[in-house]
């Protein structure tokens, strides 16, 4: 095998690496930017109806900016550990409960101005947020594998490393 060959397959060798430790954190990106626009086009209403409650959805924007930029950070520089992400989801998580007690509540017009306030709609909100809390706890999860290197993603890595090495 000549040199130019060998330089060229450590070379491909590294990128799939590099691309396979990134890849681990595939669903957490896709989530990640879903509830980065989910929050803010709950802003966008919310400033548009001046509910001071625009606060919470622009946090949680800037939650998930930072989350966002740390994943990509991920790409040259490989960690188990995201502590935006998990203090992003573990916010999430606090909020959707929070906003599940309120739609019950008076408080139900200061984070939904822009919705009429009917069972049909409280039916349909409740099942989003339940669903969203449910997507948290896997990405919670996930984190927490991924944190612990007990992730499946983790063990093809490890397994690939073996293979060129």
């Amino acid at each position: 095998m000549s040199t130019v060959m060998t330089k060229d397959l450590k070379r491909h060798q590294k990128m799939s690496l590099t691309n396979l430790y990134f890849n681990r954190f595939l669903a957490i990106r896709y989530t990640t930017a879903f509830f980065l626009f989910l929050n803010l086009y709950w802003a966008i209403f919310l400033i548009g109806s001046t509910s001071s409650a625009t606060i919470l959805p622009i946090f949680l924007f800037i939650l998930g900016l930072l989350t966002a930029f740390e994943q990509i950070k991920l790409y040259r520089n490989h960690s188990n550990r995201l502590p935006y992400a998990n203090f992003f989801y573990r916010t999430l998580l606090i909020t959707c409960i929070g906003l599940i007690i309120t739609l019950y509540t008076p408080l139900y017009p200061l984070f939904y101005p822009f919705l009429k306030n009917t069972q049909y709609v409280l039916n349909v909100l409740t099942t989003f947020l339940i669903g969203n809390l449910f997507i948290i706890f896997l990405v919670l999860f996930k984190l927490n594998k991924i944190k612990c290197n007990e992730d499946k993603h983790f063990k093809r890595i490890q397994a690939y490393e073996k293979i060129i090495n």
